[in-house]
């Protein structure tokens, strides 16, 4: 199922809607324990690089200029405020749109900080969000009841605070909701020195509208959000690896470096091989072997109660497997470190699903802790069996089950996958059923707390000016007859550009929109003369 309830207001949520579904963990096939010791061969070492944070999901920009047009193309885009729409044919309803920036949260503060000499240095900084409040007046003109589903976008992804998710009313009453998520909105971008192009080692959020207008415009992306995710029913051999320590932790806490290193051989045109808690790798796919590292985490590292390691075999079994452990500085080569005893691997060897490997990662331990901010997330209302869909969809589009994987996920490296399906940037749906009386109206009513679009650098960054906007058309198959736009509590901030029409100088907060499909506006904190 690829939505849950959100029963309470979501400015006060209560533990009890925030619980993950408790499910018992899946046991599968026959497994036996074997205890590793050994050496390994040489090779070189590649560490593992995680991606950038942009826009609120992993990813580094794929533009970026300093000399972008008022309105357009974001580095870091929040993406629009988006229409309403609804599931099925709204013929014989009408809809008014009355959309209101609300900058009350856009305040000054004060923030300190020590500097080199001791001192105490003060500055002020800003929330660069806004309330959003987006109504609609619903007329039923014909002579018989009308219900429909109601689905009101919002750009975002699984990491995605609860507060940032649109409170909805219908009638002045909070109703009943569900959430649908779909797929990565973004793609993929070449590392820095790429003169092709070529490479999709990097995410690349969405920078502007029109990368939104060509993700949502025909519908596929919106219906693939309803659909189901697949399976990952594929039959794996899993060698699964747990600490052992030899030496009170004291001790352990004290040896610099220390490492497990598994290696192994395989046929790589009659084996996939994937990995999970490995932060280092080298492979040779002509001599067919694979070496990885995994760090043994310290008792001070928020690791430590939660370091699953896996290596998961798909096709034919690997051999001549090897694992030892080492510690201290590296002198050119893994194999020239010394070998350690403070520690041992116990190890567990069993037959499994891709998806029930995956599933057990997903369900070990503190995960969501350690990959997800403290604050209530979207993350808090999915079972592990919902987010692993998500996985599997995300293995399947970008990830090694599809036909042209990424190469950033190209080694078989399952960490990057699970987590980043969290955070990669999404387009999300709240749901819900509305009734409107032959001959009557219904008001609707949505609120979210949305950040500000920005620029890390270039005209914008310098002058502090940040963007919110929305679209009027886009995505949506209501007849909106009407559409206003307002701003309000805007006491601190100045309007630099806009298509509304704003002037707050002028006392024009409120206006009547016409036929474009995006309006926008660049703001920054009003300016004093000591700026």
């Amino acid at each position: 199922m690829k939505s849950e309830k959100i029963f309470e207001a979501l400015t006060e949520i209560e533990d009890k809607y925030i619980d993950e579904a408790k499910t018992e963990k899946i046991r599968f096939g026959k497994k036996h324990f074997w205890r590793w010791a050994g050496g390994a061969a040489a090779c070189f070492v590649i560490a593992i690089a995680v991606g950038i944070v942009n826009n609120g999901g992993l990813g580094a920009s794929a533009g970026g200029g300093t000399n972008r047009e008022p309105g357009e193309n974001y580095m870091s885009y929040a993406g629009p405020a988006f229409p309403l729409t609804a599931l099925e044919n709204t013929d014989g309803l009408s809809f008014e749109r009355s959309i209101n920036f609300d900058f009350t949260p856009y305040y000054t503060y004060n923030e300190s900080y020590e500097d080199g000499n001791g001192e105490t240095v003060y500055y002020d900084a800003w929330k660069n969000d806004a309330v959003i409040t987006d109504n609609y007046t619903v007329t039923n003109m014909t002579d018989e009841d009308k219900t429909f589903t109601a689905v009101y976008p919002f750009a975002g992804n699984i990491s995605t605070a609860l507060s940032r998710i649109p409170q909805i009313t219908v009638d002045g009453k909070e109703v009943e909701t569900e959430l649908k998520i779909g797929p990565y909105s973004g793609g993929f971008s070449p590392a820095w020195g790429d003169e092709n192009g070529s490479e999709s080692l990097n995410l690349s959020s969405l920078e502007s509208w029109y990368e939104y207008k060509t993700l949502l415009e025909s519908g596929e992306y919106l219906e693939n959000a309803f659909a189901e995710n697949p399976k990952m029913d594929q039959p794996v051999k899993v060698y699964s690896f747990e600490i052992e320590y030899n030496v009170p932790m004291e001790e352990f806490n004290e040896i610099d470096n220390p490492d497990m290193i598994v290696t192994f051989d395989y046929d790589t045109e009659k084996s996939s091989v994937y990995f999970y808690g490995f932060n280092s790798m080298s492979w040779n796919s002509e001599e067919g072997w694979a070496k990885a590292g995994s760090y043994i985490p310290k008792s001070f590292n928020p690791d430590f109660k939660n370091h699953p390691i896996y290596v998961i075999v798909m096709g034919e079994d690997i051999d001549n497997i090897k694992v030892k452990t080492v510690a201290g500085e590296s002198k050119g080569s893994w194999d020239k470190r010394e070998e350690t005893d403070s520690f041992s691997i116990l190890s567990e060897e069993y037959e499994s699903t891709l998806g029930g490997v995956i599933y057990e990662i997903i369900s070990s331990g503190d995960y969501e802790s350690n990959y997800f901010d403290d604050e209530p997330t979207v993350r808090s209302l999915i079972s592990n069996e919902e987010y692993l869909g998500y996985v599997a969809e995300f293995m399947y589009a970008h990830g090694q089950l599809s036909e042209d994987p990424a190469e950033r996920y190209g080694r078989g490296r399952l960490d990057d996958v699970i987590v980043e399906t969290g955070y990669v940037s999404r387009v999300l749906y709240v749901t819900f059923e509305v009734t409107v009386p032959a001959g009557k109206t219904v008001e609707i009513g949505t609120k979210t707390l949305r950040e500000a679009s920005y620029d890390y650098f270039g005209k914008r960054h310098e002058e502090d000016m940040e963007g919110f906007d929305m679209v009027t058309k886009l995505g949506t198959k209501l007849n909106i007859t009407k559409q206003t736009a307002s701003v309000s509590n805007a006491d601190e901030i100045e309007i630099v550009y806009n298509n509304f029409g704003f002037d707050l100088q002028s006392g024009i907060t409120s206006v009547l929109l016409g036929e474009e499909e995006h309006y926008w506006m660049e703001i920054c904190k009003i300016r004093t003369s000591e700026d």
